[in-house]
């Protein structure tokens, strides 16, 4: 089928804003209207759409443009700049009709939050299994995909806030899991910069200054890791009124006690460097953990 061949070469960068690419080029959606119904789509790939929950994503609750055929004549349109070279009257590979709405049809490795989701649990198994390295290579390339607030047009609206929330958090999390897996994989320099930043943009997650203390001791800077544990208890207390959780207060408590078990592995010796073959060289609110 013609629609099946477009869409295997469709992919969906949903991680920020909104792009849709046609074998790498990009592909105009056509207007904000389009946009939106797209996203409503992309929260839902796979499962179908109620005609009423789409005209509500494309004109609101209150517009009076609300009709079964210009739903459809919006449908049409997004369905030609999906797919191009689809023959009139061919049935649609992408944006399938059923009875009662619609259906996007799109292979998880082409759906950019589906990819993110499927990495972020292959990144868990492999922690879990103890093959740091892997793990952090999973994540790295998990968070490489993330380019902002994910449907930032329409984040706010009540049909896709659950879904932002939900990315929001994994983002969180496989934060935290990379510098887990460097800490674990003897690289407390490397995890240092990834928290770091990471306790910038969400200084309440407490997991977050743990895994900080901890790379600060490994790289033989208690005296900073006893600091974290007073800017964050200083930052719950003026935020929350809370006083730091069972994890914070255990490992402080630990380093204060110069526990050598904190210690961690040894730190991850440089590969060896790679002969040349003939070409430069290529550069390339707040929780407790549960």
């Amino acid at each position: 089928m013609q629609g099946d061949a477009t869409a295997d070469v469709l992919s969906f960068r949903d991680l920020g804003p909104l792009e849709v690419r046609r074998a790498g080029t990009p592909v105009a959606l056509g207007g904000a209207r389009l946009s939106a119904a797209l996203s409503l789509l992309l929260v839902n790939a796979g499962r179908q759409v109620s005609v009423d929950a789409l005209t509500e994503a494309t004109w609101g609750a209150d517009s009076p443009a609300r009709s079964p055929s210009t739903l459809d004549s919006h449908i049409w349109r997004l369905r030609k700049a999906l797919e191009p070279d689809r023959r009139p009257g061919a049935p649609s590979g992408v944006l399938v009709r059923e009875p009662g709405g619609y259906r996007l049809v799109a292979d998880p490795a082409t759906v950019d939050s589906r990819r993110f989701a499927a990495l972020a649990g292959e990144a868990r198994s492999l922690l879990a299994a103890d093959r740091p390295h892997e793990a952090g290579r999973a994540a790295e390339q998990a968070l490489a995909l993330w380019r902002g607030r994910p449907y930032p047009t329409v984040a706010d609206e009540p049909w896709a806030t659950a879904a932002v929330a939900r990315l929001e958090e994994l983002r969180d999390q496989l934060r935290e899991l990379l510098a887990e897996a460097l800490l674990a994989d003897g690289a407390p320099e490397r995890a240092l910069l990834e928290v770091g930043a990471a306790v910038a943009e969400a200084p309440l997650r407490e997991r977050l200054w743990s895994l900080r203390m901890l790379a600060q001791h490994r790289l033989g800077r208690p005296e900073e890791a006893l600091r974290s544990y007073q800017q964050v208890r200083a930052v719950l207390r003026d935020e929350l009124g809370l006083e730091p959780g069972p994890e914070l207060r255990e490992l402080h408590g630990r380093m204060l006690a110069e526990d050598p078990t904190l210690a961690g592995p040894a730190p991850a010796r440089p590969a060896p460097p790679v002969p040349a073959r003939g070409g430069p060289p290529r550069t390339g609110e707040p929780r407790r953990d549960r």
